[in-house]
């Protein structure tokens, strides 16, 4: 049966981290800040929105200009800013990203100084038509890293609206590529290009935390209406819908753009003959490119002299979304992209974990490395059909993950990195139909080689004060804690708890302990014996074959996660496998197997495939 969130009914569990049940767990650690939220009545203890529960809100008009010979994007912003708390706010906070290339400011890597430069120019504010002092001496404005923090003289009171007007100027960085930048002198993935409001939220009031390259983002929702004027000869997708194509596009790219709106079939809109022959736009001049898009928690896009386009389309819940590939002429694998991405948008939303695509578009740009943001993803060529189909099946999982879901990144990249490290491998299993592959094998090899190294914290220090453990903490050991908890309570459990969490903190900012507590409501147990050690504490993953007595073997949990036990035993050339859940462990670090009547064991084997185990020097014991 096919499962969307929408039509997914709230669990009536109300349980609790502190569980009354007779297991007795122990409750996982809430930080207070936490804490003082559910108090507040923002949050519950069931992972539902509280009743009290409030959000910001920022829309944009954007009107920007692109001098890509120059390396400048200039531009003029209005923010309509909605503070809904209940709160004065005497400060803003603004991110302007691309200081990250500033002289001077904290960075989590040397970058060399060949793109270095000043910092973005902030030319004026103004705010409720009071015109700010960009003076240092007046300290009404200061930079810390890549924030900018204005001090109000007029305060922001509970439950009003205000007007910010700011004009810049963003340089785009030439060669070091973060996530975004300049491919090939004619080919532009742009994204962080503007100053963005910060969130402000009801557990940690200010997002104060900059940006320094490792650990990502936190936005917060607004609608988008973009202008963005380029030179002769480019291209230009974004996250936005265009809304002008009539005045952009000659006719019969038009028709082409229009058949592929209702087409499962890939069109080639943009050809290498049409870049050619300039084929492709009406205008010999300059372009200004309308764009819109409601409820997001960022806007980018992508420019182009000579990349070529293609689109198809997909049927999600009766509305057709627009799939688009945009890549070089010899990239190695992208003409098979706008045909998988259309496949990993249907998966996603009708198999698993079968959550609906929320956006009406997707554009894959072929620049580099791998990277997402609404609607779009920024993605370098692959060697093999499963690296281009899970890099593809990842970044357009962040859709979901931390965008329509307004995760902190900052705080916790495990939610997503995560997350969406694990379940885009089912869409690559599903894909390739080898029966042979092993879901989770190199992110269990990976885990095995980096756990209780000194790369080994707890899942809940918060992502930015990771260090080099960045990776491991967000994407490996995350992933490997997922496989393990969805072993447990199965896929179809798996799945509903990620609809509802999807469903009930859509366009809002959920928290960890909202997402465990989704998983207890959904599952109906207290799973505090999972989350403590796999997110909390210091253990590992460790299991050991130990003695047998009266025919019965032990089994040894000498790290203390909670793992599956997955287990062959033989009888001379007899042999049976035998599997364990998870919580076996809860309370206990010895797990006794009953033998079968009769069985004369004369080996056993622990699986070290698909199962973490940091020591496979005592998982095979002959008896």
């Amino acid at each position: 049966m096919k499962m969307h969130y929408r039509l997914i009914v709230l669990f009536a569990f109300s349980f609790v981290f502190s569980s009354s049940n007779a297991q007795q767990e122990k409750p996982v650690f809430i930080h207070k800040e936490v804490q003082k939220a559910i108090d507040n009545n923002t949050r519950s203890n069931n992972g539902t929105v509280g009743e009290s529960y409030w959000q910001n809100f920022c829309n944009y008009d954007i009107k920007a200009e692109i001098f890509p010979e120059e390396k400048l994007i200039k531009g003029v912003e209005t923010l309509s800013y909605f503070n809904n708390s209940p709160d004065t706010l005497k400060r803003l906070y603004f991110s302007n990203v691309q200081d990250l290339f500033k002289k001077g400011v904290q960075r989590d890597w040397d970058m060399g100084k060949v793109d270095l430069h000043d910092g973005v120019k902030i030319n004026s504010i103004i705010i409720d038509g009071n015109e700010i002092k960009l003076d240092p001496k007046d300290r009404k404005i200061f930079h810390r890293s890549t924030d900018m923090i204005v001090i109000l003289d007029n305060y922001f009171e509970p439950n009003s609206e205000h007007e910010i007007i700011i004009s810049w100027t963003n340089i785009i960085p030439k060669y070091i590529t973060i996530r975004n930048g300049v491919y090939n002198e004619t080919n532009y993935m742009l994204g962080y290009w503007f100053p963005k409001m910060k969130v402000y939220d009801d557990v940690y009031a200010w997002a104060n935390i900059s940006h320094t390259g490792r650990a990502e983002f936190y936005h917060e929702f607004g609608n988008y209406n973009v202008e963005i004027t380029t030179p002769k000869d480019y291209k230009l997708w974004s996250t936005g819908l265009l809304q002008n194509s009539e005045y952009i596009y000659k006719k019969h790219i038009i028709k082409r753009l229009e058949k592929s709106y209702k087409s499962d079939k890939v069109i080639n809109i943009i050809t290498a003959k049409d870049n050619k022959d300039n084929n492709v736009l009406k205008n010999k001049g300059k372009n200004t490119w309308v764009l819109k898009m409601d409820t997001v928690p960022d806007f980018a896009f992508a420019i182009s002299k000579d990349f070529i386009w293609d689109a198809t389309s997909v049927d999600i819940l009766g509305n057709r979304v627009m799939v688009n590939a945009v890549y070089k002429v010899n990239s190695k694998d992208f003409h098979q992209v706008a045909d998988i991405t259309r496949s990993i948008i249907d998966y996603f939303s009708n198999t698993n974990p079968g959550i609906a695509y929320p956006y009406p578009q997707m554009t894959a740009f072929n620049g580099g490395g791998g990277m997402e943001y609404p609607a779009m993803v920024n993605d370098g060529d692959n060697d093999n059909l499963e690296g281009t189909l899970y890099l593809t099946a990842h970044e357009v999982g962040h859709t979901y993950f931390p965008f329509n879901t307004g995760l902190n990144e900052q705080r916790y990249a495990w939610m997503d990195e995560g997350l969406i490290t694990y379940f885009p491998r089912k869409f690559v299993r599903d894909y390739l139909k080898d029966s042979s592959y092993i879901l989770h094998q190199s992110l269990i090899s990976s885990y095995d080689r980096m756990a209780a190294t000194d790369l080994e914290i707890p899942l809940m220090v918060p992502s930015y004060n990771t260090g080099t453990a960045y990776r491991y903490h967000a994407y490996n050991k995350s992933s490997v804690a997922y496989y393990e908890l969805c072993s447990y309570l199965g896929e179809d459990v798996f799945n509903k708890t990620l609809q509802q969490f999807a469903f009930e903190w859509e366009h809002k900012h959920p928290s960890a302990y909202d997402f465990f507590n989704t998983f207890n409501s959904v599952s109906g147990e207290n799973l505090s014996w999972f989350f403590n050690p796999w997110f909390f504490e210091m253990k590992n993953a460790d299991l050991a074959v130990g003695e047998l007595t009266n025919n019965k073997l032990q089994i040894l949990n000498k790290g203390g996660l909670p793992v599956a036990i997955r287990l062959k035993i033989y009888d001379g050339n007899k042999e049976k496998q035998l599997h364990f859940k998870a919580n076996v462990w809860k309370g206990s670090s010895i797990f006794l197997v009953d033998l079968p009547e009769g069985f004369k064991l004369k080996k056993a084997e622990l699986s070290t495939l698909d199962t973490p185990d940091i020591n496979l020097d005592d998982n095979i014991k002959e008896f």
